[in-house]
């Protein structure tokens, strides 16, 4: 089942507290977007630049909202007599705050995916690699920025014994933020490349998407690392971020693991990885993956591993 959430869920998590309404013991799930909102969810209301969640309130309940989970104000002119409503210091924040408790109710391993492309073909691999070990779940991101993967980690089933989750980033930050709300036991850097390459371009790239690397758990000094670094600025970069984490990295690896694939099966990869995600496959994502599994403890043949079917199970 995925992640449903009580009143007393929210004001715990959250640090809410009620405005109107009754407590009930019924649990919903968590929704911002009205077009996604079914009879008995939450209605988060998130405000961006150019519109206010707020505004939906009457609208949410009207489709059959629980309640709804607000800013702090003083009246709430778009609300109406029916539904919870729970006010929380700031809707964001207690988003992430709600995604992090069901990380931790659910408790799986956890790794995160970052770099500025093929990251969905590497997550992909990696499922293909290590579904025969764990019930894996896959937290795809729906939009660039902080909230991107979020709903689709409140979508993992509580049984989940490994969560894999996409991050990018519009500005600095946003991986940190996502990061730090998962605590990852393991991040994987993809390649990390300007399509106009600069010195200062390619810093700043570097810089973005290696923050997931400070999100690292490494409390139990466990936290682990794999980091396809060829860029000169992500070497910099991971230089001063992996001091005593362990990690694998590409410019420091005598590993030819990205090699261990034919051509024939190579270009099988490429052909259905291409359908899924709209980019053509490289042998970095094929080393990104390899050595995440190895990360794991997951012992595989390379050159027969990456199962067909299990690439094809998701439609991203």
């Amino acid at each position: 089942m995925e992640a449903r959430f009580s009143a007393e869920d929210i004001l715990c998590a959250a640090s809410g507290r009620i405005v109107k309404g009754p407590i009930d013991l019924q649990k919903g799930r968590i929704v911002w977007q009205l077009d996604e909102l079914q009879p008995g969810d939450w209605f988060l209301a998130l405000q961006d630049g150019v519109h206010d969640g707020h505004d939906d309130l009457r609208q949410a309940i009207a489709l059959g909202a629980r309640g709804c989970i607000v800013n702090r104000r003083c009246r709430y002119a778009f609300a109406d007599g029916r539904g919870v409503i729970i006010s929380v210091s700031d809707t964001r924040a207690a988003l992430f705050d709600l995604v992090r408790s069901w990380r931790y109710a659910v408790r799986p391993r956890v790794i995160g995916v970052s770099g500025t492309t093929g990251r969905r073909a590497t997550m992909l691999l990696m499922n293909s690699l290590l579904a025969e070990k764990f019930k894996v779940h896959l937290a795809f991101m729906s939009s660039l920025g902080s909230l991107g993967c979020l709903s689709e980690v409140l979508a993992m089933p509580e049984d989940t014994e490994l969560l894999i989750f996409e991050a990018a980033a519009v500005e600095r930050g946003d991986v940190a933020k996502v990061g730090g709300t998962l605590d990852p036991d393991l991040a994987v850097i993809t390649r990390i490349e300007h399509p106009l390459p600069s010195g200062e371009r390619e810093r700043l790239l570097a810089n973005m998407y290696c923050e997931l690397l400070e999100t690292v758990e490494t409390f139990s000094g466990n936290g682990k690392a794999v980091v396809y670094d060829r860029s000169a600025a992500v070497q910099e970069r991971t230089d001063m971020l992996l001091s005593g984490m362990p990690s694998v990295r590409f410019s420091q690896s005598a590993s030819d693991s990205y090699n261990c694939v034919s051509e024939e099966q190579f270009e099988d990869l490429n052909s259905t990885l291409f359908k899924l995600t709209g980019q053509k496959l490289t042998r970095a994502e094929l080393w990104c993956a390899i050595e995440a599994a190895r990360s794991l403890d997951v012992t595989f043949d390379p050159a027969t591993a990456f199962d067909g079917s299990k690439l094809l199970a998701y439609g991203v």
